[in-house]
């Protein structure tokens, strides 16, 4: 049965939590849509497709903020009861520091759990989506952007100069092919308009004259004066067009998707292990011997005195071919390997990001009890992920190049982080101070600082002249 200290240690968790979510939430998209304005913008997207781009990006911002505010929140719930005593009273009460604990380990299963399920279900589709939408949009061409006094060259077969734009329309506009068109067209024209339908754009020019000439037949040129005409020119992908694909990153799969992957390179790892084999039996170096060390045999061979040259040419092509061979096999053993380690970070980061909100409890608990409702608080936590976070990305980068073991750099940062935050929590236990944040008042406050030590001596001497 869930106690009345239970429901309210509960509530003091829930609240900043909430709080530092939205917080976090949009810090970390503002920089994202900061960083994201130069796709997005002047590609005349609607408001719905650039929606659409950013709801489908907050899904990973959403797999790093919940962490972290996890970490918020138990820092600023317990320091809240550790500031009005209540902590104290709860222990002089006879309530244990790890019962106190219970209602914050219980909090960070449930909503390690729901990280679970979003890393493993939600996010893989939700991030396949954003990378499609997000290569559509960086292919899409924005509409024609006129500047005045410069030839713009985006148009597949025109060249088009302008002399101003203005608010009925465009003025002294100058039109020709470009030089790889067989029939040559120019066009100048006092006035023009342009208008974008689908996949072309539609210039509607006034009072010029038109020169047409085929580079086939040069004696056939063509001079025509207009009062209006129009010319339309196609244009590739105008338009957002929306693709689908069934190529996915290692981000963008499922656990299960990622297993099979492994299957599948462990099947080629093998059947290129049985080339190599294959490749050593039928060389006549080895002479059918699949156990004979390569660098032997060339030791070996280079020893031999051969004094025929034809000999020697013929016994170089042939250690040259073999060896050829085996490094290619080589380098593919090397790729397989590469990617299974790939899919196993992806897999255990995911389970490992669910789990360190119950280590971020483990630490924040003693730690808020500690620090209490200090202005330090917050920059503890970002300080905490962060350190945290380029652990992660250390030891991903490092199974990545197989240089580590992708189970240990991916669990290795959360087992340190449970180790500090037990060493913590018996320190606390014991009633005993590990982390005080009030010399950070003292380096932050320059009339704090001492840079000589006083002179007592001295200084009662004058007081008692």
């Amino acid at each position: 049965m869930i106690k009345t200290v239970d429901k309210y240690i509960f509530r003091e968790l829930l609240t900043p939590f909430l709080y530092s979510l939205a917080v976090l939430t949009m810090i970390f998209l503002v920089n994202f849509i900061i960083r994201a304005m130069d796709r997005i913008l002047g590609k005349g997207l609607s408001f719905f497709v650039i929606l659409e781009y950013i709801v489908l990006n907050l899904a990973w911002i959403l797999a790093l903020a919940i962490p972290l505010s996890v970490l918020v929140a138990v820092l600023l719930a317990y320091g809240r009861l550790a500031t009005d005593h209540e902590v104290t009273a709860m222990r002089s009460g006879g309530i244990s520091l790890p019962r106190i604990m219970a209602p914050a380990l219980i909090f960070g299963i449930l909503v390690g759990s729901f990280t679970l399920f979003f890393n493993t279900s939600i996010l893989p589709d939700v991030n396949h989506r954003a990378r499609l939408l997000g290569s559509d949009i960086y292919r899409k061409r924005p509409d024609l952007d006129i500047v005045p006094g410069y030839f713009i060259d985006d148009l597949p077969d025109y060249n088009i100069r302008v002399n101003e734009v203005t608010e009925d329309g465009l003025k002294g506009v100058v039109i020709f092919s470009k030089s790889n068109q067989r029939e040559q067209v120019s066009i100048f024209a006092e006035s023009g308009r342009t208008n974008t339908v689908g996949g072309q754009i539609i210039f509607t020019l006034y009072n010029g004259e038109k020169h047409l000439l085929d580079l086939d037949k040069l004696d056939d040129y063509q001079r025509e004066y207009f009062d209006s005409t129009r010319l339309t020119v196609k244009v590739s992908n105008l338009e957002l067009r929306r693709r689908e694909s069934a190529v996915r990153g290692d981000r963008e799969m499922t656990p299960a998707m990622m297993y099979k992957r492994i299957e599948e390179n462990g099947e080629r790892f093998d059947r290129t292990i049985a080339r190599m084999l294959s490749i050593r039996l039928n060389s006549p170096l080895f002479d059918g011997d699949s156990s004979v060390d390569m660098i032997a045999v060339m030791d070996t061979l280079q020893r031999i005195p051969v004094t025929d040259q034809i000999t020697i040419n013929a016994r170089t092509r042939v250690w040259n071919r073999t060896v050829d061979k085996l490094e290619s096999q080589e380098r593919l053993l090397d790729s397989y390997l590469k990617q299974v380690n790939k899919y196993q970070v992806e897999i255990h980061k995911k389970y490992a990001m669910a789990v360190t909100c119950l280590v971020f409890v483990l630490v924040g608990v003693p730690l808020g009890i500690m620090t209490r409702k200090s202005s330090g608080t917050i920059g503890v936590a970002i300080g905490m992920f962060f350190i945290y976070w380029a652990a992660l990305i250390a030891g991903e980068e490092l199974a990545d190049r197989r240089m580590m073991d992708p189970v240990l750099a991916m669990w290795a940062p959360n087992a340190l982080m449970a180790i500090v935050g037990l060493w913590i929590n018996l320190q606390v236990s014991r009633e005993r101070t590990v982390i005080n944040l009030l010399w950070l008042k003292t380096i932050f406050n320059p009339a704090e600082w001492r840079i000589f030590a006083k002179d007592n001596s001295s200084s009662s001497k004058h007081l008692h002249e």
